[in-house]
């Protein structure tokens, strides 16, 4: 097994986001391309990512693999990938090892241990939202920092006037409007306004896998788990946060 891309990039990324949810995960490796599917310890939040062998600009599968990765490991790696390098995996069977090779002014190359991932397989979700939106990952961002200053729990609503996002703490509180018309909300339909609450600290991890320009598609249903879906590799890929919402007790 081969996967090499131009840029690391992505994966760089992707695996910043996915490692803040999950210390380890299996990643299978079939000859349409690469998925993962695992949920964090505490249940709270579930993790898809999908990148389809068109996102490669080489993808080798002779048969279907399954890698077992320490994601805190791999991304310790990945920060050392520098923007324009090209980025290759490759499946050492014999050592049972992971090469990631960077190339650049130079080639550098990695080798770590794969693991054993006993998980079972997760099915994904059905959930009956409510009401999708497409949103600035800035925007979202923005309001997560300044529920940060506040406490730990976020309200988040679509309505059809457009998404709201409100904290309240101890130390006061932060309110974030972006309506209807405003060009960093290019998409809202909403059959019911939903409402759910989260914890600040998920979903500020949940966006560190976006640009501050990049869209992120977030669909809502009232106490329901939010899914935050970011598109990868124009659309040759997925990377979808599944987070469970907090019901205070009335």
């Amino acid at each position: 097994m081969k996967a090499r891309m131009k840029h690391a990039s992505i994966w760089k990324t992707c695996v910043g986001a996915i490692s803040g949810m999950i210390d380890e995960a299996a990643f299978k490796v079939l000859p349409e391309g690469m998925k993962m599917r695992a949920m964090d310890p505490s249940h709270i939040c579930l993790v898809d990512f999908e990148l389809r062998k068109e996102a490669f600009d080489e993808f080798l599968v002779n048969e279907p693999v399954t890698l077992g990765i320490n994601l805190l490991g791999m991304d310790k790696i990945l920060s050392r990938a520098r923007t324009d390098d090209e980025f290759a995996l490759e499946l050492d069977a014999e050592k049972n090892r992971l090469v990631l090779t960077f190339k650049g002014a130079s080639t550098r190359s990695f080798s770590m241990p794969l693991i054993d991932v006993g998980e079972s397989e997760l099915p994904e979700p059905k959930l009956r939202h409510t009401a999708s939106a497409d949103i600035v990952a800035g925007i979202i961002q923005d309001g997560l920092k300044d529920a940060e200053l506040i406490g730990d729990l976020l309200t988040v609503k679509l309505s059809k006037e457009g998404l709201f996002m409100r904290a309240e703490g101890d130390r006061g509180s932060s309110e974030l409007e972006l309506r209807v018309g405003n060009p960093s909300l290019p998409r809202l339909d909403v059959e019911q306004e939903a409402r759910a609450s989260f914890n600040v600290g998920y979903l500020a991890k949940t966006v560190k896998a976006a640009g501050p320009i990049d869209i992120v598609t977030v669909n809502l249903g009232t106490n329901l788990p939010i899914t935050l879906n970011y598109s990868l590799a124009d659309a040759k890929g997925r990377l979808i946060f599944t987070l469970a919402p907090r019901i205070e007790a009335e």
